[in-house]
């Protein structure tokens, strides 16, 4: 069984990574992690890089309401 979505996500990084523009890791980062959530990817935690801080940014960028709970260090 196929994933046709699988060509709208390519299509938007493909956009992005072959546009005459300098590539930027954060703004790549962030489309494919909105064009996989616009295709239901809904395991963003179990990513190996989930833990890496430009990730990190992003998400809580995405979905600030995921660490609502966390306590304030300052």
């Amino acid at each position: 069984m196929g994933w046709c979505s699988g060509t709208e996500v390519f299509d938007q990084i493909a956009a992005i990574v072959l546009s005459d523009k300098p590539l930027d890791k954060k703004a790549t980062l962030k489309a494919v992690i909105e064009s996989l959530e616009n295709s239901d990817w809904d395991c963003q935690s179990d990513s190996w890089y989930w833990d890496n801080p430009v990730v990190q940014e992003i998400m809580r960028e995405l979905h600030p309401a995921w660490f609502e709970d966390e306590v304030d260090s300052n």
